[in-house]
């Protein structure tokens, strides 16, 4: 079933101000899919994501992980939810820099019940001949795809990027975004993309669109495609 969000708000309080950022949202996430939550700075969008894979609590609402209440646990049952389903990747790599590349995916492996093959994942990412590096040793684009490896090696039910190519270039961005792809090819994991950029978009199942804390739109992409296939502007 995914992860399912009912009437989730988020309000943030400084003092006796109150910001709203998130507003009554309902939103199923498909087991499988690639989806994709668009929107400018401000949006609401990295909200979005840290409240429904849990490293947020909402302020209203109901969240539910197959038929896991995320909603109704504590920062412990959060924090195995987390350990247990989930793999995150961010803008920052958050590279151990005292650990080689492999030292760094076996990281992620240690993490999980049910890990993939280091070995395997490694090689999906292109990163065998890396192995020894240390993260000083390699690019920003080397170094994002170990933070992908990372958290692929978990063998998550769902994987969220937020703003994963921000700091790369088109070349390198197009690099990890097709890497993204494979690992959705390979392994079925869920994957959601946080993103301003409207090219992104192109390669999701389905995508979302936010402004002030709401979804605008919804939509289901009828021709989707490949990263490879995408004209960035």
């Amino acid at each position: 079933m995914g992860i399912v969000l009912r009437q989730v708000s988020k309000v943030y309080k400084t003092g006796e101000v109150e910001t709203s950022a998130l507003k009554d949202i309902d939103l199923t996430i498909k087991e499988g899919e690639v989806l994709i939550v668009l929107g400018p700075s401000g949006s609401g969008k990295s909200t979005l994501l840290n409240v429904m894979s849990g490293l947020d609590t909402p302020s209203a609402g109901e969240m539910y992980y197959n038929d896991l209440a995320i909603h109704k646990l504590d920062q412990r049952g959060l924090t195995k939810f987390r350990r247990k389903y989930l793999g995150f990747i961010f803008q920052q790599y958050n590279l151990l820099q005292n650990l080689s590349v492999k030292e760094n995916i076996e990281m992620g492996a240690a993490l999980s019940d049910h890990p993939l093959s280091i070995d395997e994942v490694m090689d999906a990412v292109g990163l065998t001949d890396k192995a020894k590096k240390y993260p000083s040793q390699l690019s920003g684009g080397e170094q994002q795809r170990v933070a992908i490896a990372r958290s692929v090696v978990k063998n998550p039910a769902v994987l969220f990027c937020d703003e994963p190519t921000g700091a790369l270039d088109e070349k390198t961005a197009c690099q990890v975004l097709e890497l993204l792809e494979k690992m959705n090819d390979l392994y079925h994991t869920t994957i959601v993309i946080i993103t301003h950029n409207p090219s992104i978009a192109l390669m999701g199942d389905r995508v979302i669109k936010m402004n002030s804390g709401i979804i605008h739109t919804v939509y289901e992409n009828v021709d989707k495609k490949r990263v490879g296939e995408i004209k960035w502007g």
